[in-house]
């Protein structure tokens, strides 16, 4: 979602260091290819007082009878690939992105929920050493031809033209 589609929508929460929301119930975060839920936990609460219930459209939260977060998904997920833990006194949801092609943030985790300001959203820093061979390619390509234009010197798409 970008900043243009939130245009109109009057209640935005400043986004969290986690590249995410803090609600009253839960917080998340996400990445390029994880969206992740965290809810926390009493010391009483063991994985026998969760439901929780992932499907590729919708999540369901429940802690001791509590709904937490249930509805419809901001975008499908893999939910065979998706899965919870409770970590550090939190239960922690993982929803696996399914578009991992680009760098896609969800402005919320379920249809009906107050949604991040996409303005306040800072994505962490890539290394060229974390992208795939492709993109790789592509920034090497680019860099090249700045340095081409810089120096007065026909681009490679210039020269693969004049061939």
């Amino acid at each position: 979602m970008s900043v243009a589609d939130q245009e109109g929508v009057e209640s935005l929460i400043p986004c969290n260091n986690e590249c995410g929301g803090n609600y009253e119930k839960y917080r998340f975060g996400q990445t390029d290819k994880e969206v992740e839920v965290f809810v926390p936990l009493d010391n009483e609460t063991t994985s026998k007082h969760l439901k929780v219930s992932i499907a590729p459209n919708n999540l369901h939260v429940n802690v001791k009878g509590v709904t937490i977060l249930s509805g419809k998904l901001f975008k499908p997920i893999k939910a065979t690939e998706s899965t919870w833990l409770i970590r550090d006194r939190e239960l922690v949801v993982v929803l696996v992105k399914t578009n991992l092609k680009y760098e896609e943030w969800w402005p919320l985790v379920v249809e009906g929920e107050v949604q991040i300001n996409m303005k306040t959203l800072k994505p962490p820093e890539v290394h060229m050493a974390e992208l795939d061979e492709g993109a790789r390619a592509t920034i090497g390509r680019l860099m090249f031809d700045q340095q081409q234009k810089r120096a007065g010197k026909v681009t490679s798409e210039e020269f693969m033209l004049t061939e």
